[in-house]
């Protein structure tokens, strides 16, 4: 039987996305020289002809899979949450989100190490404009923990950035480390800043800085 014009556009759709799903579940903690597009395709039950109808090259097939598994951590990292929820554990969260993502996705990145290809290029180009849209998700739950009282008034234009570099660079650095521990190491020390009492003065001050002038005694 002849398919419905109509249908076919929601039929590619669907295609595409089984593609893309068995593409992001082989990549995801491999080596990407390791990843074939026969094995993608048989994995997706489709010919490889057929794979190449959606995606023209593996590098293109990557970087899709990239953009839909960043796109999938947004939607976690923006999802509503309880009101009940603190700002912590709501912060919580988007640091485990984090780290469920990135350490799938940089896995590929640091096996490029300083490799200037296009493909490394691209790959760093597109985690570069999506930290802007995570930094953002972050940011908002910075200014309510701090609207709350429930974080001190910290930089929340900054620490979303540094929060995302400090995930970043355990997983590149330190990625054999067990996810858990990467995890308590990112919370403990951004959860500490954020909770500690802020300084009431600069360390850096000298201490006959505090004194007043005249009482200094020789």
């Amino acid at each position: 039987m002849p398919f419905d014009v109509e249908d076919i556009p929601d039929w590619r759709a669907k295609r595409r996305e089984e593609i893309l799903t068995a593409a992001s579940e082989l990549f995801a903690g491999r080596d990407y020289a390791d990843v074939q597009v026969d094995e993608v395709a048989r994995r997706a039950g489709v010919g490889k002809a057929t794979l190449y109808r959606y995606f023209p090259s593996k590098e293109e097939l990557y970087l899709e899979s990239l953009e839909r598994a960043l796109g999938g951590m947004e939607a976690r990292l923006n999802a509503h949450a309880p009101p009940v929820e603190t700002a912590a554990s709501r912060l919580r969260a988007m640091v485990s989100a984090l780290i469920d993502t990135l350490s799938e996705q940089l896995h590929t990145l640091k096996l490029m190490g300083g490799d200037q290809s296009d493909l490394a290029d691209r790959t760093r180009r597109i985690l570069r404009r999506r930290s802007a849209q995570t930094a953002a998700a972050l940011r908002s739950v910075l200014d309510d923990g701090v609207a709350a009282g429930e974080f001190r008034r910290i930089d929340t234009d900054v620490t979303p950035f540094l929060i995302i570099g400090m995930v970043r660079g355990a997983i590149m650095m330190a990625g054999d480390r067990p996810r858990a521990t990467l995890e308590q190491a990112v919370l403990d020390l951004v959860l500490t800043a954020a909770t500690a009492p802020a300084p009431s003065a600069s360390p850096f001050l000298p201490a006959t800085a505090a004194i007043p002038a005249g009482s200094q005694t020789t």
